[in-house]
């Protein structure tokens, strides 16, 4: 199977399942809680379920995501730095670096479906906002692994920006999953002894990987292919 085969099939996963958010609200609060120690003495552990995460690179690159949790069990009298502490330990072990973290589902539904909340419904939202979080998930690598992950990071943001450069000179309702795997691939091709220095793979495996992540980016940065995304899901 050839590259343009295997993108345009990435590609079509990606695409129609762009929606995977707010598709994954509907879910029942009763079941699929997973258990995670915090290193808390006033609470040892804490019940919590991932709503949704949205990838910003592959996994196998390095997967930095932003993700919307529940902790269901969260003990009222920890203070605001254990509960800092224990919302991040979700985020490591999950490798989310951006963390929204509700008390229940209810007040995901508020956040996510109501567009204007009444006065009570943002009160309970308030009320069961539990916080927001950035976490420099590299922290958490070796010095090896770091500069390693800026490598990748820096290439596939400059690759990414000169990606959607080109595609902005397309019109909106020009553009096409097919039109997106041209650019990546010609990007991929015009940057293969870079690209191999950078992820220290084999052709075949490094090409492969950069595609994925390097359509990734363009997805999550690139207004015009934000825009098709829309239209496509109408």
């Amino acid at each position: 199977m050839n590259f343009r085969k295997i993108l345009l099939i990435f590609l079509f996963t990606i695409l129609t399942s762009i929606n995977f958010a707010q598709e994954k609200t509907e879910f029942n609060c009763g079941n699929e809680f997973e258990i995670i120690e915090t290193e808390i003495k006033s609470q040892e552990t804490v019940s919590y379920k991932i709503v949704s995460s949205k990838k910003l690179y592959s996994k196998e690159s390095f997967e930095f995501s932003e993700g919307i949790i529940i902790i269901s069990d969260l003990n009222n009298n920890l203070n605001l730095e254990e509960i800092m502490k224990t919302v991040a330990t979700i985020g490591v072990k999950n490798q989310l670096s951006e963390i929204i973290a509700f008390k229940s589902c209810k007040a995901v539904e508020i956040y996510y479906k109501i567009s204007e909340p009444t006065l009570e419904q943002k009160n309970y939202l308030e009320k069961n906002l539990i916080g927001e979080l950035k976490i420099d998930i590299n922290k958490s690598l070796n010095k090896k692994e770091r500069k390693r992950n800026k490598k990748k990071r820096d290439f596939i943001e400059k690759i990414g920006n000169e990606s959607c450069a080109i595609l902005a000179n397309s019109k909106i309702e020009n553009l096409s999953s097919e039109k997106l795997s041209n650019v990546v691939i010609s990007k991929t091709s015009e940057n293969v002894e870079k690209m191999m220095k950078v992820y220290d793979l084999s052709f075949e495996e490094g090409s492969i990987l950069f595609m994925k992540d390097l359509t990734y980016y363009i997805i999550d940065n690139c207004k015009l292919v934000k825009e098709y995304i829309k239209t496509e899901e109408k």
